[in-house]
């Protein structure tokens, strides 16, 4: 059968971003099985952020991110039930959450740091490969939607000519 996505080429460009991401990160969520790691991969960017900042408030670990912050309330609430991370109210403002890993799940993060080592490698070699920098693309690609966003430029192109 032929690959519907492929066929629609720019016009399914999201469409085809998330099947990559998908399917890279089912793939990771395998090794990670196999080397006996209960790891889920939606945990990756919060799990990433605490072992290079230690403590983070919610709020921080977003802007950092550029998504929202209920996007990580989401995923830290089943990182807390695993015993991954705990959540402290902040000092000033106990509505704030400040995230920090637990000493099990700074285990886990030992862990999984050289899988990500290699998955950051075999990424390398897949561009190489590919014979494009994809990463100079999706960079440049995220900066001109910064200067104009889809929003704008779609309705830039459906405006009636005069």
């Amino acid at each position: 059968m032929k690959d519907v996505l492929k066929e629609l080429g720019a016009f399914a460009f999201a469409s085809r971003m998330k099947r990559l991401s998908d399917s890279l990160k089912a793939e990771v969520s395998q090794v990670y099985l196999e080397q006996g790691i209960a790891f889920n991969d939606s945990w990756f960017l919060v799990g990433v952020m605490l072992s290079r900042y230690k403590k983070m408030t919610v709020t921080d670990m977003a802007d950092a991110l550029g998504i929202s912050p209920p996007a990580i309330s989401q995923v830290y609430g089943d990182m807390v039930k695993a015993g991954i991370i705990e959540v402290e109210p902040g000092d000033l403002d106990k509505r704030q959450r400040i995230l920090s890993l637990t000493p099990a799940g700074a285990s886990v993060v030992e862990a999984l740091d050289p899988i990500w080592n290699a998955f950051e490698g075999c990424i390398k070699n897949l561009f190489d490969e590919a014979g494009c920098d994809a990463l100079a693309a999706l960079t440049a690609i995220e900066e001109c939607l910064e200067k104009k966003s889809m929003v704008d430029r779609l309705r830039e192109a459906l405006r009636p000519q005069a």
